[in-house]
């Protein structure tokens, strides 16, 4: 898996939808949240760790290099 589609199970699981999620990373509107998860641009270090504080999982893990720990909220991918 790749960090898009990390993210977007990510999303999922959460029930967040695009446009909340681009919310809270501060972006306009849902097309920025769509191309992140189509692997369409990259991520600086500052977002990754937003992502990372949102979904309660190590940016490690969102970039695909570790799983996230048995007791996070978000089960493991």
């Amino acid at each position: 898996m790749h960090t898009g589609e990390i993210i977007r199970a990510l999303r999922e699981k959460q029930g967040l939808s695009q446009e909340s999620l681009a919310a809270r990373l501060g972006y306009k509107d849902r097309s920025s949240i769509a191309k992140i998860e189509t692997g369409k641009v990259d991520l600086s270090q500052s977002k990754l760790e937003q992502l990372s504080a949102i979904f309660g999982v190590p940016v490690s893990h969102l970039m695909g290099l570790a799983p996230a720990k048995t007791n996070d909220r978000v089960p493991i991918l």
